[in-house]
């Protein structure tokens, strides 16, 4: 999949700091994962983790989205923070300011179970800080789809707001 790159409207409100946007995806529990269903769009929230390379994700083995992504691994995906809806005395005046990371790329399934249970692991670290390390048996891990998101294409916008260190 190409991703099309097209420049950022707003150019003023675009963050190009790498390590702040890794720092956004490493702080976050939920994403949206945008993917295409023969010619549907199809939008699910999904909690998160991040690896340092991948956004992984964690789901049941089977349904629709497991469906749609064995068919089409491309997926476009959301992420955001400190949203904040900024209102006037009409409603011509209502805005939001934000941070948000879009990101494409496609998605492959974890087998391993090693790797699947230390995704698994990465995901409930970043979703519950402080949680301790879980130990999967095969049962378990049989019944989860782990899924890991290799982005071709990041942006990164900051309206009204800085992104936090």
């Amino acid at each position: 999949m190409r991703a099309i790159e097209r420049p950022m409207r707003r150019r003023e409100c675009e963050v190009t700091d790498t390590a702040v946007i890794r720092r956004i995806l490493g702080r976050a529990a939920l994403c949206r994962v945008a993917m295409v269903d023969e010619d549907e769009p199809y939008l699910v929230p999904m909690n998160c983790g991040w690896d340092g390379e991948h956004l992984l994700l964690h789901t049941a083995n089977q349904g629709r989205k497991i469906d749609i992504l064995r068919a089409n691994p491309h997926v476009c995906v959301e992420v955001d923070e400190d949203i904040q809806m900024v209102t006037g005395p009409t409603g011509e005046e209502c805005s939001a300011n934000y941070v948000t990371v879009i990101g494409t790329g496609t998605v492959s399934f974890v087998l391993d179970p090693l790797a699947k249970s230390r995704d698994l692991n990465a995901i409930i670290r970043q979703c519950h800080p402080g949680a301790s390390e879980e130990v999967f048996d095969d049962e378990a891990l049989s019944s989860v789809a782990v899924l890991e998101v290799q982005f071709d294409h990041l942006t990164c916008k900051a309206k009204g707001t800085t992104p936090r260190p």
